[in-house]
């Protein structure tokens, strides 16, 4: 009943507090539920956060936030108010968000929940393509059948137990 968790060769309960937020700014994206964006910040300022607590030089900052904004097709909305997102658009930023530092493992909480059918696949198509053209490990928490489709492996959880669903060939 005991184990550990190793995240790029760290293992996580020998870290302390400084060598924990590393690994969560750095090693670990995360994309919450409800987008968790800074709603008064452009969508660059939104997606530069991570890149600003890193103490990531700005010429870097900047390349980097474009690249990415470009990858997930915002690069035009860069200094509109994550207000004034569509909740598509606002996923999408959360996306940019978790992937700026590069990070080797993306955790995505529910990242249909709040989306209509095509922002939903979108989204997923998004992931996807993270896991492919970055080698990024992405781990979905979600409620959302589709979401097994767009899955190299899937497992569910049953009376508390994960148990697999459907394992790749690949």
């Amino acid at each position: 009943d005991r184990g550990d968790v190793i995240v790029d060769g760290y293992s996580i309960s020998m870290l302390d507090e400084e060598g924990l937020a590393m690994i969560r700014n750095t090693v670990v994206g995360y994309i919450p539920q409800d987008y968790g964006l800074v709603e008064d910040l452009s969508v660059y300022e939104n997606v530069e956060i991570p890149l600003l607590i890193a103490g990531v030089p700005k010429k870097i900052r900047e390349e980097k936030v474009s690249e990415i904004l470009e990858y997930i097709g915002l690069k035009n909305m860069a200094s509109k108010p994550a207000r004034f997102l569509s909740g598509g658009e606002k996923q999408r930023v959360a996306i940019a968000r978790a992937m700026v530092n590069t990070p080797s493992v993306i955790l995505a909480d529910e990242p249909t929940a709040n989306l209509d059918w095509d922002s939903s696949m979108r989204a997923l198509e998004m992931l996807k393509s993270l896991n492919r053209d970055f080698k990024t490990t992405v781990i979905i928490v979600s409620h959302d059948p589709r979401v097994i489709d767009y899955a190299d492996r899937a497992v569910i959880m049953v009376s508390g137990v994960l148990k697999s669903y459907k394992e790749s060939r690949v």
